[in-house]
């Protein structure tokens, strides 16, 4: 698993210095982006609008960038980083039109049982657009905040991430009924998951995608352990190492919750609170 990640990280990483490239970085490193700073007097004296800015991203949003729906840009102060995508997964889905255009159409696991709970719409027939900005170094806030209905983070396929509600209510069996195998249906004009979903991750340490408060979530397991982790909080969180932890301290972030849901294999990707302050996904 971690030599097929990382041979991802090498293909993918071209992709993202194209990127920062355009939006005025430099590649002669090959390794990020070179900010460019605003002067705030003719002394040339550097201005910035947090206390640590970076010059290159996370090897995390490498993995974002081989999404071929989902843009990834540095801003040139160091200080923040935006995600844009069009929300289309980049993954097999019974949700693309069966006319199969997009090349990306699978029969549904139980096509009887799919097409009585099948959520309208095909994936094909909306035109969005998720814009998320979060930090480059998000932190924990003093108490955290309920999660809204709606998109609450951006998984690396490019689709949006959803929370545990379905319109008034939990989600149920009968809602399940008419997921995709990747936890997923359309609706309100949009794909998105509520569930862990195995194209990305499945009982596995695997980036996920990054949720609004600008922490990333991963799969069940702990790159650390290859185990399920005990020392979570409330919101599936804790401290840990991951694949692309750059020390080894660590840092904060999610796992898919791993309590079975509705005793069958269902696991909610974030039935918790946001742990940092969230940003509005646009």
């Amino acid at each position: 698993m971690a030599n097929s990640k990382h041979y991802l990280f090498l293909i993918s990483s071209t992709l993202l210095l194209l990127i920062m490239v355009g939006c005025g970085g430099s590649s002669a490193d090959n390794q990020g982006v070179d900010l460019v700073f605003n002067d705030d007097d003719a002394t040339g004296t550097a201005t910035t609008e947090c206390d640590a800015p970076v010059t290159e991203l996370s090897s995390a949003f490498l993995e974002f960038v081989a999404a071929p729906n989902v843009t990834v840009i540095l801003s040139e102060d160091g200080c923040t980083v935006s995600l844009e995508s069009a929300g289309k997964p980049d993954h097999t889905s019974s949700y693309w039109d069966a006319g199969n255009a997009s090349g990306l159409y699978v029969e549904a696991e139980d096509p009887d049982l799919f097409d009585q709970q099948r959520s309208p719409g095909d994936i094909e027939d909306y035109i969005n657009d998720f814009d998320l900005t979060v930090s480059v170094a998000p932190e924990l806030a003093a108490t955290s905040s309920a999660t809204p209905l709606g998109a609450i983070g951006i998984a690396i396929s490019g689709a949006p991430i959803f929370n545990d509600s379905e319109g008034n209510g939990d989600v149920s069996l009968g809602v399940i009924q008419g997921f995709d195998r990747n936890g997923a249906h359309t609706g309100p004009q949009t794909y998105h998951y509520h569930l862990e979903p195995k194209a990305i991750s499945y009982d596995d340490d695997s980036l996920v995608g990054i949720m609004a408060d600008g922490f990333f979530i991963y799969g069940r397991r702990s790159y650390e352990t290859g185990e399920y982790p005990t020392d979570l909080d409330e919101s599936n969180g804790h401290v840990g190492l991951t694949l692309h932890s750059e020390t080894t301290d660590g840092e904060y972030h999610y796992h898919i919750s791993n309590e079975q849901y509705l005793n069958g294999d269902y696991y909610l990707i974030f039935p918790g609170n946001f742990q940092g302050t969230p940003s509005d996904i646009n």
